[in-house]
């Protein structure tokens, strides 16, 4: 096989949240756990925080996108998840950030002939990179740098 004809694939994994779901690379999730509830933010924190957990003696941020999107906070469901996700930009005071699930994730493959851009880069927000369709489903790309630049400044 020529280098020309061979094909790109990633693995990725689609995280469901409430009001869509987000597209992250497999190796960026380290783990996905039951819910566990966190110890209370910060007074002065956004809403979209929902406090700091313990995760293998590390403190991780709780976050909910759906919140952090727009979309009107509701009850967490028996069925919600954790998926802590490595940071990108090896800041030893955040390793890790827990975003809120409503159930368990999946995998996706991810290659040119399954995924698709949907509008413009930066439409859905200041925290999604892009917003695609994978596999007939639409999904958003998280901007992790912006993401994790907000909670730094929050959590000092």
């Amino acid at each position: 096989m020529s280098m020309a004809s061979a094909k790109v694939e990633v693995r990725g994994v689609l995280l469901p949240l409430r009001a869509g779901q987000l597209l992250l690379p497999n190796v960026s999730v380290s783990e996905v756990i039951g819910f566990r509830q966190p110890a209370s933010p910060p007074d002065d924190a956004p809403n979209w925080l929902l406090g700091v957990m313990s995760w293998y003696q590390r403190s991780v941020p709780l976050i909910s996108f759906d919140v952090l999107v727009g979309s009107a906070s509701e009850e967490i469901g028996h069925r919600a998840r954790i998926a802590i996700c490595n940071t990108l930009n090896a800041n030893p005071q955040l390793p890790y950030i827990g975003i809120l699930l409503r159930s368990i994730p999946h995998l996706v493959r991810v290659t040119e002939e399954f995924i698709a851009p949907l509008g413009e880069p930066g439409d859905g927000g200041d925290m999604i990179k892009a917003q695609v369709r994978i596999s007939g489903q639409e999904a958003w790309i998280p901007d992790f740098d912006a993401l994790e630049q907000a909670l730094i400044e929050v959590l000092g």
